[in-house]
């Protein structure tokens, strides 16, 4: 009985089988071969100062799916040191592109370091292979409303008169629309102490000469006319690198300065009292013959150069004439209602070779290349 149970049992399996497969006319489905996936590649580019086109390494290129500019970005890439970027295993379909460029490379801090390149439009790349997209980055200049015309004369006035009108107090004065804020605007400088050791940092708290007129709108007339006291140096060592003027406290640095002893950072700058003399605090001589005792720079043109400007000019110091790049910020107008001033300025810097540009021999600055920060206040009472 159990044979006959389990023959009976095989049969109906076996018709069911031959049913099922003769029921179904579908054949089975073909397996899906998935989209291939894309690269999008290129290289970022940007105008130098010197008006070439360089690589810009470092920069950081930006990825959105979508055929539309966006703030909003799927993937980014840094360029390489060649400025060659790419995005890999993509999807097909359509992606916007859009990259910055930070020369300094480097976080902002609360000095201008670098300047900011954009591709300001962007681009839009429809991938259906691997594509290649170069992406060109434009300077643009400082945007806002708060951005002003600046203009300041700011010089030294051996005829200016006391407010008697008649006993003589020769002084700096401002003659422009703004007024310079000699106190608060130090040129600072910091290199690599005999090129190869911690920063040895100063600044020259005196500009002898301050003739700057400013308009964003207008830069082709606008231009930058600064002469730097070389004697005010402050490397925080009175009496030693530094000089000492007769003055004790808030030391005044102008030509009619009497300097009881010059520091020996004067001898690296080729500095020299009149008539070749020590000065001594019973003898305190002048510094008014010495041509190197002043540094000057003047703009031959100013452009815009990232988010922020570059001034082309001639550097003037230790007996050389260089051209340099002066790239520099304007400060946005605030107002200050405390005492009812608008204040202003600007934040720059450039790079400069003391030993092979300009002759200074000290081996305590060997080859290292000095990086200047200018930071300039400026404002006029409402």
């Amino acid at each position: 009985m159990k044979t006959i149970k389990l023959i009976s049992a095989g049969l109906i399996l076996f018709f069911t089988m031959i049913f099922m497969v003769q029921c179904s006319d579908d054949p089975a489905p073909a397996p899906v071969e998935p989209a291939p996936l894309v690269k999008i590649s290129g290289k970022v580019t940007f105008t130098n100062e010197a008006g070439t086109a360089a690589n810009a390494a470092g920069a950081i290129v930006y990825l959105a799916k979508g055929a539309t500019a966006t703030t909003n970005f799927d993937q980014t890439t840094i360029a390489n040191a060649n400025g060659d970027y790419e995005f890999v295993n993509l999807d097909t379909g359509s992606y916007y592109l859009n990259a910055t460029f930070y020369t300094a490379n480097k976080n902002v801090t609360g000095r201008l370091d670098g300047l900011n390149f954009t591709t300001e439009a962007g681009a839009v790349v429809a991938a259906a292979a691997d594509v290649t997209q170069n992406l060109t980055l434009v300077s643009v200049g400082q945007s806002g409303s708060t951005l002003e015309v600046l203009g300041a004369n700011y010089a030294w006035d051996p005829n200016a008169l006391a407010a008697d009108g008649v006993t003589p107090a020769p002084k700096f004065v401002n003659t422009g629309t703004w007024t310079y804020d000699a106190t608060h605007s130090p040129i600072a400088f910091e290199f690599s102490y005999r090129a190869n050791e911690a920063d040895f940092i100063g600044a020259f708290p005196q500009l002898s000469k301050f003739n700057v007129n400013f308009d964003p709108a207008n830069l082709s007339t606008s231009t930058i006319d600064v002469e730097v006291d070389v004697a005010s140096i402050n490397t925080r060592a009175p009496g030693g690198r530094d000089n000492t003027t007769t003055v004790a406290i808030n030391p005044s640095f102008n030509p009619a300065s009497l300097f009881t002893k010059l520091g020996c950072i004067m001898g690296t700058f080729g500095i020299t009292a009149d008539g070749g003399g020590t000065p001594t605090e019973a003898a305190p001589l002048l510094i008014t013959e010495d041509p190197d005792r002043y540094a000057q720079f003047t703009s031959t043109s100013i452009a815009k150069f990232g988010d922020g400007y570059v001034a082309k000019g001639n550097l003037v110091f230790h007996g050389f004439t260089v051209p340099i790049d002066l790239w520099f910020k304007a400060v946005p107008a605030w107002l200050d209602a405390s005492n009812n001033r608008k204040y202003s300025g600007f934040e720059g810097k450039f790079l400069m070779d003391a030993k092979n540009d300009f002759g200074i021999t000290s081996t305590s600055v060997n080859d290292a290349i000095i990086r200047i920060q200018i930071s300039i206040v400026l404002y006029k009472q409402l």
